[in-house]
């Protein structure tokens, strides 16, 4: 008997409302965000300070805005990678032998529920150990006490860490889950190389387990305009963009390595057929016909697969590549525009 499946609250959420991920994501940002602007005017902390060679968001307001944006990441984009992993795993049924129908349709009834008690478990570690790294990193309540809790602005970030690593870590848990059904799923897979766009599903996915590390370094990249702490922002932007990248090279390397194995082997193949029928052309007798008929075929055969591509990254993917990789740029043109315009609007 099959061991029952549901679906986490993100999810839930998800099917119920017939939205884009992205807006939901969006729109728990902006919650979180309204609840920080509300937070800081009950208590009299500035949210925008004028000094005497620019006007800004204050360094809580950006890290508030940096908060709020990492639930977009995290609920919308998650989402979607779920989402389009799935739909591209239905196409690599009957090409991948590790793909059936079976296991794309356990995945989309949801996880175990061993496996939702466990991300509950991370979830609650991880709320604890946010709560703690940020009330001793930040707050220094090691050596002030209860008085880092100085003002409601302290306490709503202090909630708004431990919520966010609690979801942060059970979205890590889910991670796993998220592309198990491509684990293996290059094991025993002999490409067709006359149709090696088939393999493009590959691309899309490695991208997509990429998508959140970009997404995470525009968020820093945003900091380090609102934060005097390049110290610490720029090893870690260096640091999410460097696993952006090996998340998503990492499994195309995989998925390269068996295209050209495959390749290699079929073009071995080949130029010992034209060996072959290059000899009985030159040898003569009855087979002479015949010979120079298949050789002028296999040459063309052969300077076809040499053409063939080895990575599956269609034009498109390529594109989603370039853009995600200047996310950080944009966030950081864009915390920029967002200084000018208070800056004109004050003035």
């Amino acid at each position: 008997m099959a061991e029952e499946r549901r679906k986490s609250w993100e999810n839930e959420l998800s099917d119920a409302l017939p939205v884009s991920p992205f807006l939901i994501g969006a729109a728990v940002s902006a919650l979180f965000f309204a609840s920080f602007l509300l937070t800081a005017l009950l208590s009299g902390v500035d949210v925008v300070v004028s000094r005497i060679d620019e006007v800004s968001l204050s360094s809580e307001a950006w890290a508030a805005l940096a908060l709020s944006l990492l639930w977009f990441a995290i609920l919308g984009i998650g989402r979607y990678t779920v989402v389009g992993n799935l739909r591209d795993a239905r196409l690599l049924v009957g090409i991948a032998p590790h793909i059936t129908p079976q296991k794309v349709e356990r995945y989309t009834l949801g996880v175990t529920q061993r496996e939702l008690v466990r991300s509950r478990i991370a979830g609650i570690a991880g709320f604890f150990a946010g709560g703690v790294l940020h009330a001793i990193a930040v707050l220094g309540v090691l050596q002030n006490g209860w008085a880092g809790f100085e003002t409601p602005v302290d306490v709503w970030m202090f909630f708004a860490v431990s919520l966010l690593v609690m979801q942060l870590l059970r979205r890590i848990y889910f991670l796993h889950g998220d592309t198990g059904l491509f684990s293996e799923a290059l094991k025993g897979l002999e490409p067709d190389l006359s149709d090696i766009s088939q393999l493009d599903a590959f691309g899309r996915v490695a991208l997509r387990g990429a998508l959140p590390w970009f997404a995470v370094a525009g968020i820093v990249a945003l900091l380090l305009v609102g934060q005097d702490a390049d110290g610490i922002t720029v090893p870690a932007l260096i640091l999410t963009l460097a696993a952006a990248f090996f998340v998503f090279l990492r499994p195309m390397l995989r998925a390269h390595r068996v295209i050209r194995q495959a390749k290699y082997r079929d073009l071995v193949w080949l130029r010992g057929e034209i060996r072959r029928h290059d000899k009985a052309l030159r040898e003569g007798g009855e087979a002479e016909r015949e010979a120079a008929r298949m050789l002028a075929a296999l040459i063309l055969l052969e300077a076809r697969l040499e053409r063939t591509r080895e990575w599956p990254l269609d034009l498109q993917t390529a594109g989603r590549l370039t853009l995600y990789a200047a996310i950080p740029l944009g966030s950081w043109a864009g915390a920029g525009v967002v200084n000018i315009a208070l800056e004109t609007l004050i003035s």
